[in-house]
């Protein structure tokens, strides 16, 4: 018995699937496979959260010392410069992946430089327009090299491979004006041993809040999000009792509001977002904008 391609190719997805059963088996608290919420991941304890983003707002210039900027997100971040006018509103998109977010963006506002930035290179050249570019200046390439640090994929739109810390600092240090600044779902971290590499624990956290511009967060995690809105209460409460210029104090007001769940699924930004709302698998938005400008306050 000879099987058929079509026979192989059934039972192949059969066995993926009940592997993936077995590996994501969708609990009575899970909506889908994709769910994480309270039940599956706790919330952290809150005097731990604060010490910790705490920590991080008192020791970011020790980080930053001690970690100077990449030599290829420097390089990346020069060879821009020339394609941005000096009067553009800029949108960041970071972690940006396959830069579906970053082109539906560019159609968004396109009186805004939108800029996406990845780490992986292969992740950015997966969308078509990256392709078909790369593809006209004869540098397509499938291993992760120095060789295409950005691509300028429509008049509005650059797709960058840095590290995202480091292009912030960048922005900073070259005073950008940012208008907007996308973090669309993030890698959660939900093991608690890790989750200092969630984004308002990280060592780079206030740099968020320092880059200024409207922020939005989406993720399929409400705690994480809920979480993230603490952070910022924290952040303020330390800048006010250090009497230091308070970045955290302008997003506030929408902190202390939290996530909504996103109700509007006319747009897809992203493969996961595409991916969740197939599925059924609700989402969620962090939406921070700067209500309040005197950010020098000490209130």
């Amino acid at each position: 018995f000879m099987p058929s391609s079509s026979f192989v190719s059934t039972t192949a997805t059969r066995k993926i699937t009940r592997v993936a059963q077995r590996r994501y088996p969708i609990l009575p608290c899970m909506d889908t496979q994709y769910t994480i919420n309270d039940s599956i991941c706790p919330p952290l304890d809150e005097t731990e959260l604060k010490d910790t983003v705490q920590k991080r707002c008192e020791t970011l210039e020790t980080f930053l010392t001690k970690r100077p900027i990449a030599g290829h997100t420097q390089a990346a971040f020069d060879q821009i410069i020339p394609h941005i006018q000096p009067d553009s509103k800029i949108i960041l998109d970071s972690g940006c992946g396959t830069a579906r977010s970053t082109l539906i963006l560019g159609e968004m506002y396109p009186d805004h430089t939108i800029i996406g930035i990845d780490r992986s290179i292969i992740r950015l050249s997966k969308n078509k327009i990256g392709k078909e570019q790369a593809l006209k200046e004869n540098r397509a390439s499938e291993e992760e090299d120095d060789e295409l640090p950005f691509n300028v994929v429509a008049s509005n739109v650059i797709l960058v491979r840095a590290d995202l810390t480091d292009f912030w600092r960048c922005c900073l240090d070259a005073e950008w004006k940012i208008s907007k600044h996308f973090l669309l779902y993030p890698n959660p971290c939900p093991k608690k041993k890790v989750f200092k590499n969630r984004w308002y624990a990280h060592p780079s956290f206030p740099l968020i809040l320092k880059l200024g511009g409207e922020i939005l967060i989406r993720s399929n995690w409400e705690g994480y999000l809920k979480e993230f809105s603490k952070s910022v209460g924290y952040a303020h409460d330390f800048y006010s009792n250090q009497k230091a210029v308070n970045f955290a104090l302008p997003y506030l007001e929408d902190a202390r509001s939290g996530p909504v769940e996103r109700l509007d699924k006319t747009i897809a930004l992203t493969n996961f977002e595409m991916k969740y709302d197939a599925c059924g698998e609700r989402t969620y938005e962090l939406l921070l904008q700067r209500r309040n400008e005197s950010s020098n306050s000490t209130s």
